[in-house]
């Protein structure tokens, strides 16, 4: 049976995030972002560039006990986010059509029913008139900074982008849309927890206000 390394399910799982959200941003509904090769101990494309970690970084994953704490927690991060920003910025699923979250699995190649999957969301960032793309992303970047939470821009992305990685193995992120005009994508996920947890009965707000 091949062995395959911690890191290397981290990485399939985190791609397998990106996998859903290539069909839900961007112009047409497309987020159209490019694949980097590589991973990195906390999953995802090689990094050229990042900051250093905050003091004490020592991560590690909650994993959810069930898909409703799976929810709760990663929709709790969502509303602390937004309630940090400035008035008038909304998360908003409304143009995904109601498949803007779901269950992914965390690694292609499992074929056993004890497969992990993760939960994964998506929303435009709402802001009102006037608002300057820098300066949401500063904010929303000094929000997720202000947890504790490693934060910073990725190679590989359309910039500015900013990640966001909790010490208890939840992800957001913040990309520039792939068309002008459209506002910013946000997008969250879980940590992987067993498959026969997840259930697709419980629904996730399309909007998160403050």
């Amino acid at each position: 049976m091949k062995y395959v390394s911690t890191s290397t399910r981290r990485a399939r799982a985190l791609l397998g995030a990106l996998a859903l959200s290539v069909t839900l941003f961007g112009c047409g509904g497309k987020l159209e972002l490019p694949n980097p090769s590589g991973a990195t101990d906390i999953g995802g494309p090689t990094m050229t560039s990042s900051a250093p970690t905050p003091p004490g970084w020592n991560p590690k994953d909650v994993v959810p006990q069930s898909q409703q704490q799976a929810q709760d927690t990663l929709l709790g991060y969502l509303q602390r986010t937004v309630s940090g920003l400035p008035p008038g910025i909304t998360f908003d699923a409304n143009r995904f059509g109601g498949v803007g979250s779901g269950n992914v699995g965390c690694d292609d190649d499992a074929t056993t029913a004890d497969a992990s999957t993760r939960f994964n969301v998506a929303f435009d960032i709402k802001v009102p008139p006037g608002t300057d793309n820098a300066t949401l992303f500063q904010a929303v970047g000094d929000v997720w900074r202000s947890w504790g939470w490693y934060v910073y821009e990725r190679d590989g992305f359309r910039k500015p982008n900013l990640f966001g990685f909790s010490p208890d193995g939840y992800v957001l992120r913040i990309v520039t849309a792939a068309r002008d005009g459209f506002p910013p994508g946000l997008e969250g996920s879980t940590p992987c927890f067993p498959v026969n947890l997840a259930r697709n009965d419980i629904a996730f707000p399309t909007v998160i206000t403050p």
